[in-house]
Order: C-alpha cells, then structure tokens, then sequence
C-alpha cells in the first residue's frame, strides 16, 4: 500500500510527469504518461512493465517520485517563508531606527 494520498498523484500530475520522463528517461515516454493521466493504480502498473520490476518495486518509485515533487513544493514554501520573514524584519528595523532618530 503506498503512502501517500492517491488525489496528490493526480494533483501534482504535470510534476510527476515532467519527473518521471526525466528520471526513466527513454523508458517512460510522454505518450505512455498520457494515457495514465494521474491514475495511481495505472502509474504503478507503467512503471512495473517498461522497467520489468515487481509491483512493490514500481510502488516505492511511484511513491519516491511523490517524495521529490514533495520535498520541492516543502523548500519552494520554505524559501517564500524566509524572504517575508526577511522583509518584515527589514521593515521592523526601519521602524526601530526612526524612532531612535526621534529620541
């Protein structure tokens, strides 16, 4: 059983696409993730027959795959955070500052 929610797959499906097609390179074509258009149990399939591995095996790339798509959607999120948090405290010191100049 995979550990992610079926809906991400679909959801983030030009990711995983654009992902998969890198990753399996000449193995995995467009034109075969097309006709899978986001459909988990059919994604895992794909992978098990053009790469000739076990269902397992084609669950934990499924899933591996999910997990880069993930951890670039967490640091994309995390670097958006850092440079509010950047520009509020550039505006805090603004603040500070004038009202040293005040005193």
């Amino acid at each position: 059983m995979m550990n992610f929610d079926k809906e991400a797959l679909l959801g983030k499906w030009k990711e995983v696409s654009a992902l998969a097609q890198k990753t399996f390179q000449e193995k995995i074509t467009a034109a075969d993730l097309e006709k899978v258009k986001g459909n988990v149990d059919m994604m895992v399939t794909l992978v098990e027959k053009k790469l000739g591995i076990s269902r397992e095996d084609a669950q934990k790339k499924v899933e591996e795959l999910m997990t880069k798509i993930n951890q670039h959607d967490l640091k994309g999120k995390a670097e958006a955070t850092a440079g509010k948090v950047i520009e509020t405290a550039s505006v805090l010191m603004d603040v500070v500052k004038d009202k040293m100049k005040k005193k």
